[in-house]
């Protein structure tokens, strides 16, 4: 064991360097759109050449589907009709989400997705038409009542591989959205019919318009028993979608495109996905492709997805998009998540389980090699942290803990979230990671975000390209030869026992890599630092019997913490070599 006592002075380097930005009040929730009705730019970017409406803060639960956190698809939602569109406009059946498209003209492909993006960034933006008023006073609760019937679904009768549910709108979901299905180089437009849901009760069906519209869609594939068709991925609600790997319950959830994050004067900008298209899978394919067409005030993309579902599903992303605006700060890639307390929160909410969120880390590989790691925090106000992020290889949003011990939660389980791990396809060049973690009393609130904002500003008229990979499942992503941190804790204590608790203790537990194999006390050596003159008490690293790893522990005192703390530390060998991935930590007043 190594017991030190030092003044550190050392200032951050590499992706570590972090600007924080902590403002003041704590009202600002995500503006969350529901995810789950009833169940549940830099160099290579930029060329020369929401939403629209403000989203409000909604109960997660819809989202995520908290009241039946167990199922992976609901009991809702064939053999849809789908009326010859050809590249035209959309039968009457059919209800358009935005008033104002450039409608495709002959075989799609992805190029004209993109021509008609453009054509659209010309024009004025226009707000989509809202369903009617009857619906958008339905309760959450009173709209999950609402549910596709399974048996309906696209591609049911002919057994295919991939099988498509639709959403219904209200409540929240006040916009309908189009769906095209392309098959033989044709488009068709799926035809809303009311008869393929099931109502609470007859008045309330014969309200609802012929030519209505869907809210949203998801994908069934099988995972785990080949006899099952499971609900793979979502989209639902301005440009929100997630996805789920095998034995997973949904989580944290993913958007197209994140617009002024964070900005308590105006507001955040929601993008929304008004057409897509779903490509005909065939009897044997094992991906599924999709495109949207995403439209807001400031801009308009087109989007590709190809979706591999599997022991870890699989969302490859390409978007090109056309800005009609400057925009003050472009989030690409953007991940949203749920934490409301853990082993490291100092106060947590009154509550018989250790434990609540969807996520408990941000992971960070960089170019340099480094892999960071920063647990999650629920602030007592907002926090805005930028991390240097030029060329990143990796990023994400990560449940580490999976265990049932870790949350005693029968009803949510927890420890069944998925893993986001953003990979993005070659260079995206200068840009930083922010990390934005909002106050929040409640786990029906999704208070945590994270996306790539690219260094050069934003002007309108630009065309940005960017393509990534996100990987959903239980996977560590850190490197097998690269210890990683399992657990966070913080707490008050005293310098010695009897003395007032005027310190706040730090501990972190670290396990794989080469760390189970090393006994001796001098071949592990703990490191760490601060970014400005604090002194650290105590820092020692000892093995950990019961995890077969290593802790590391050191005091912080109290006095210090009048403004919130930067930290870093990791564990390095006898001959000062990197063990383990670098911890990052924003410590704040008790």
């Amino acid at each position: 064991m190594r017991i030190l006592s030092i003044q550190t002075r050392r200032a951050m380097g590499g992706i570590a360097r972090s600007s924080g930005v902590m403002l003041l009040g704590t009202g600002l929730l995500f503006a969350v759109y529901a995810n789950a009705a009833a169940a549940d730019t830099s160099n290579g970017h930029a060329d020369k050449a929401q939403s629209g409406d403000q989203a409000k803060p909604v109960d997660k639960s819809q989202k995520t589907g908290k009241s039946q956190k167990n199922s992976q698809s609901d009991d809702s939602g064939g053999n849809k009709s789908t009326g010859n569109n050809n590249g035209g406009s959309a039968k009457k059946g059919d209800q358009s989400a935005a008033p104002d498209q450039t409608e495709l003209s002959g075989p799609f492909s992805y190029d004209k997705l993109i021509d008609q993006a453009k054509a659209l960034a010309k024009k004025d933006y226009q707000a989509p038409a809202k369903v009617p008023q009857f619906l958008t006073k339905l309760s959450p609760d009173q709209l999950s009542q609402i549910s596709f019937k399974r048996d309906d679904a696209l591609w049911h009768d002919q057994k295919l591989p991939f099988q498509v549910m639709f959403y219904h709108p209200g409540s929240y979901y006040e916009h309908a959205v189009t769906i095209h299905v392309i098959k033989d180089g044709k488009t068709t437009t799926v035809q809303f019919d009311k008869n393929d849901f099931n109502y609470p009760n007859d008045d309330l069906k014969k309200k609802v318009p012929d030519d209505l519209g869907y809210a949203g869609l998801k994908l069934l594939h099988t995972l785990g028993d080949p006899k099952k068709m499971d609900e793979v991925v979502s989209f639902l609600g301005a440009s929100y979608f997630r996805a789920l790997g095998a034995d997973e319950h949904y989580g944290l959830s993913a958007r197209g495109l994140a617009i002024n994050t964070g900005n308590t004067q105006k507001g955040e900008e929601f993008p929304n996905f008004t057409q897509f298209w779903l490509v005909d899978p065939g009897d044997k394919s094992k991906d599924m492709t999709l495109y949207a067409l995403l439209d807001s005030p400031s801009v308009t993309g087109a989007y590709k997805f190809v979706i591999t579902p599997g022991q870890a599903t699989h969302t490859h992303v390409e978007e090109t998009l056309f800005t009609r605006k400057d925009i003050a700060k472009l989030g690409i890639a953007p991940l949203t998540s749920m934490f409301t307390w853990g082993e490291n929160s100092l106060a947590r909410i009154n509550d018989y389980r250790p434990e609540a969120h969807d996520s408990d880390g941000m992971l960070i590989s960089s170019a340099n090699g480094e892999w960071l790691w920063r647990p999650l925090v629920n602030p007592q106000k907002l926090w805005m942290n930028q991390f240097d992020a030029n060329n990143v290889r990796g990023f994400g949003l990560m449940q580490r803990d999976r265990n049932f011990d870790d949350y005693q939660d029968l009803n949510y389980e927890y420890e069944k979230r998925p893993n986001a791990w953003v990979t993005p396809d070659g260079d995206w060049g200068k840009g930083h990671l922010e990390l934005v973690e909002i106050p929040s009393d409640s786990e029906v609130n999704d208070n945590i975000s994270l996306y790539w904002v690219p260094q050069e500003p934003v002007k309108a008229g630009q065309r940005l390209h960017f393509a990534y990979d996100i990987k959903w499942s239980s996977d560590l992503a850190v490197p097998k030869s690269l210890g990683h941190a399992i657990a966070t804790r913080v707490g008050m204590a005293a310098v010695a026992p009897g003395q007032q608790k005027n310190q706040v203790r730090v501990v972190i537990d670290f396990v794989g890599g080469e760390l189970s194999k090393l006994t001796d006390a001098n071949s592990v050596q703990p490191k760490v630092n601060a970014t400005r003159d604090v002194t650290l008490n105590n820092i020692q690293a000892v093995r950990n019997p019961h995890t077969g790893g290593w802790r590391l522990s050191f005091l912080v005192p109290t006095s210090a913490l009048d403004k919130p703390l930067e930290l870093r530390a990791y564990l390095a060998d006898a001959n000062g070599g990197g063990l383990t991935e670098t911890w990052s930590y924003l410590l704040a007043t008790p």
